[in-house]
């Protein structure tokens, strides 16, 4: 069978779509500019155990039986101006609000800039977030991040489920 030749910036003519991707972080050396690809984000209620987030299990979930609490996270595809890369952000409720008060100001989420920058270098360091009103770059517009459900399901799946095997019973 002959490879099929597409034209233009889609997918190929069989590509299921994305099947890797980048988790993008806030740098404590430098600022980080992203411009949101997606209409909304996907959330999720999440633990913070041992330097990383790990989704809820809903009940009877071990790290809720344990009395660790969960909070809300907000997963957005994004472009990284500097590298031009596709990937996702994942934020707090904090952040996940504060872009949403934003909007208005770009008219729609797609397209919105902003700017994330840690305080420090810990992980734990609080992060600084702002807008950028500066006109985004044109190469964004034809830009589409993985689907936001499919990425978050697919990275649990490699490695939460090992994370949550480790998990002593109470």
């Amino acid at each position: 069978m002959a490879a099929k030749v597409g034209k233009g910036f889609g997918l190929p003519e069989g590509n299921e779509g994305w099947t890797d991707w980048t988790w993008f972080h806030a740098r404590a050396s430098m600022p980080t500019r992203f411009t949101i690809l997606c209409s909304a984000p996907v959330n999720y209620a999440g633990h913070f155990s041992k330097g990383r987030m790990v989704a809820c299990a809903g009940e009877r979930c071990p790290l809720c039986e344990r009395g660790l609490g969960s909070q809300a996270r907000y997963v957005f595809s994004v472009v990284e101006w500097e590298s031009r890369r596709v990937g996702l952000l994942e934020l707090g409720r904090g952040h996940a609000l504060q872009i949403q008060d934003w909007i208005p100001r770009n008219g729609e989420l797609r397209g919105l800039s902003i700017e994330l920058q840690r305080s420090g270098h810990s992980k734990q360091s609080r992060v600084d977030m702002s807008f950028v009103g500066d006109v985004t770059p044109l190469y964004f517009q034809h830009l589409e991040g993985p689907d936001l459900a499919r990425a978050v399901k697919s990275t649990w799946q490699r490695s939460v489920s090992r994370y949550l095997d480790e998990v002593p019973s109470p």
